[in-house]
């Protein structure tokens, strides 16, 4: 017997594909069925339909973190010179690099991290276009390509501290290093 408010596995991944998306977040839908199936498998084996807590706690999970959309109307962009964008866009490949090399781990957080990183690369590539058309060195990011390229940053080097991300093959030293100096020069960007 069905249990009241039940949901499907299809149903469970659907609404946390529209709250994500809701945020501006874009994952496909394989990953979150994946880490659906994955939680519900720790917790009781293949359990369908879902019990309505369960579904509820597993929305909730997955959606946690996920903040509001800011209103950036009001914020100046933030301006990088060459090298600061050199150095983002250093940091932008090497997260999707070491993305690259953990694809059977956490395929969320990985797709999260490949997703903000392309984002961040397609907007500093055309923000590195406009000026070089203007003659000018100066990059203008948007507070929100800031955001996505912080978030992406953060991203790779938790999975490297916390989640047992593989990097043996690069000086791992070096490369948090790398991020650290980024975060340290994106923060130095007017906050938004």
């Amino acid at each position: 017997m069905e249990q009241p408010g039940a949901m499907r596995v299809d149903d469970i991944v659907t609404v946390i594909i529209r709250r994500l998306a809701d945020q501006q977040r874009v994952v496909p839908e394989y990953i979150v069925r994946d880490a659906v199936e994955a939680a519900l498998r720790q917790r009781a084996g293949d359990t369908e339909p879902v019990p309505a807590h369960v579904a509820e706690e597993l929305i909730t999970g997955f959606c946690t973190g996920v903040t509001a959309v800011e209103d950036d109307s009001a914020t100046m962009p933030a301006v990088l010179s060459g090298d600061e964008t050199g150095r983002l866009m250093t940091a932008l490949g090497l997260a999707v690099h070491v993305a690259a090399f953990n694809l059977d781990r956490d395929r969320l957080h990985i797709a999260q991290i490949l997703n903000g990183a392309a984002a961040a690369m397609v907007a500093l590539g055309a923000a590195s276009r406009a000026a070089h058309a203007d003659g000018t060195s100066a990059v203008l990011l948007s507070p929100a390509t800031l955001r996505t390229a912080r978030t992406t940053v953060v991203g790779v080097l938790q999975g490297l501290r916390d989640r047992g991300w593989q990097a043996r093959h690069l000086d791992q030293a070096g490369t948090t290093a790398l991020f650290g100096g980024v975060l340290d020069m994106l923060g130095a960007v007017p906050p938004t």
